[in-house]
Parts: structure tokens; sequence; C-alpha cells
């Protein structure tokens, strides 16, 4: 029994944002005695989405728990599930100890804490403030602050700008690896239909636009004409994620809809 109750105490230590008072005083209102380093020398647009594919759920997160007197019962299949709440980060505090699952935390990966999903597995967060999305990997049981569904690793807050106010409003989605696989072996052709004009000129100055946005560089972007329509495309794209990312950058940037469209080469 006692080693019982000292497993508990260890657990409830080692998850993330267990019920601590958040440092007012701080910028970006994180955690007591936590935070960013004083010195980050990393480039956050080169931290890439995680990639979510296949893995065994930890078999030691599987069981309910108590954390603070709330029993908490874990899920143990990769099931539709979506949620809104408020999502917190965690920093240097966390950085380097040893999650729910036994890895290490690292501030700078694009990872998380939930309560109850299972571990691993990964969640699209999208913040529903600025509409920012990113793709993490659920490694660790937490949050256990009042009101919080989720705890976001320090690169994951900052790519989804909830840094400075130490938490927003978001919503979460639990991604099934299987069903990408199955949507990535039909997606051929597919771009983003930036713009639809009848003037070949108003086409050729949003074309001009697109080619000054860094994150396009690399992607190929062209003028097709069909009937008396001049369509401004970006792609094609090779994978969904890709497509998706730069989708939701166009669309903040151009506030307006952008369709995604299959074109023959």
């Amino acid at each position: 029994m006692m080693n019982k109750i000292f497993l508990i105490f260890i657990a409830i230590c080692l998850c993330s944002c267990q019920g601590e008072k958040m440092n007012g005083l701080n910028k970006g209102a994180y955690y007591q005695d936590d935070g960013p380093h004083s010195k980050i020398n990393i480039d956050f647009d080169k931290i890439k989405n995680a990639v979510p594919k296949k893995e065994p759920i930890y078999e030691n997160t599987k069981k309910p728990y108590k954390v603070l007197g709330k029993r908490y019962v874990p899920m143990t299949k990769i099931l539709p599930f979506k949620e809104k709440g408020l999502a917190s980060w965690y920093g240097k505090k966390y950085h380097g100890n040893n999650t729910s699952i036994g890895e290490v935390y690292d501030m700078y990966q694009m990872t998380g804490a939930h309560k109850t999903l299972p571990l691993p597995s990964y969640v699209k967060v999208k913040n529903l403030k600025n509409k920012k999305e990113v793709i993490i990997r659920l490694n660790d049981r937490g949050p256990f602050l009042k009101g919080r569904i989720i705890d976001l690793s320090y690169a994951a807050a900052h790519k989804i700008d909830i840094i400075e106010k130490g938490s927003e409003l978001v919503e979460i989605e639990l991604i099934d690896p299987n069903l990408i696989k199955a949507i990535e072996k039909k997606f051929t052709n597919k771009y983003l239909q930036v713009g639809v004009f009848k003037d070949f000129t108003n086409s050729k100055m949003l074309l001009n636009k697109l080619e000054n946005l860094n994150y396009l560089k690399k992607i190929d972007k062209k003028i097709i004409q069909q009937n008396s329509s001049y369509k401004v495309l970006v792609g094609p794209f090779s994978n969904l994620e890709a497509l998706n990312l730069v989708h939701t950058k166009l669309e903040n940037i151009l506030n307006s809809k952008i369709l995604i469209k299959s074109y023959g080469e």
C-alpha cells in the first residue's frame, strides 16, 4: 500500500501542470517557478508538426488513476474525440523530466499532455481566437489545474501564439493515423485555388504577392486559364499535412476562403 501511495505521489509531481498557482508576475502567466529559458537559440519556423503514426498504447497509462482526489479513466483506443476548453503550456521546470510514458520531456518538441486520451496519440490543436493549428504527440498526463483540457509544450504553444497570454480557448481533435493513410493514398494533384479572375492583370498581381511569401518559396505557383477565367493555383502538394498548413496560413493572410481543387498534370 505504501508503495502505491509513493508511486501516485511521484506521478503527481512529474505530471505536467498539477494544481499549482499561475505566476501572474511573469511574462506569459506560466506556472509558478516555470517559464521559458532566458536564452532560446531555436528557429521555431523549422519545428514541424508531429507526424501521426500508428503506435501501441503504453500499457501503464490505460489504468484509471486519481490525482488531487479526482478519478480519471483513460481511453484505451483511438476513437473519434473532440473537446473545447483552455490550453496552457509548460516549460523549463519540466524540461528534461520523464513524462508519463517514460520519455524525456523536451519543451522544444511538438508534444503535450492530456488527462484521458491514449498515450501516445496525436491531436490537432486549434486556437479558436486566431485559427492557428498544430499537430502534437501526446506523451504525458495533465493538466490537473481546474478548467484546463490540455498542456502544450513551449514549442507548440509558441506556434499558436499562446505564450504571452499563458492560456487560450482551443479545440482539440484526436487523429486516427489509419484514416490519414487512407486519405493520402487517394491524395493526387491537389492544389489550392487562391483566386479566380476575369482579368489576367488581377491574377498576375495576386501571383506576384504569393511569390513574396517566404513559406511559399519552394512551392509551385501558377496561373491557368479555363474558359474566360484566370485561376491562381498553389501546388500540387505531396501530402495532406503540407496542404493543410499552407491552406490555413493563406486564408489568414488573405482573409478569404480558399478552395482545395484537383487538377490533372
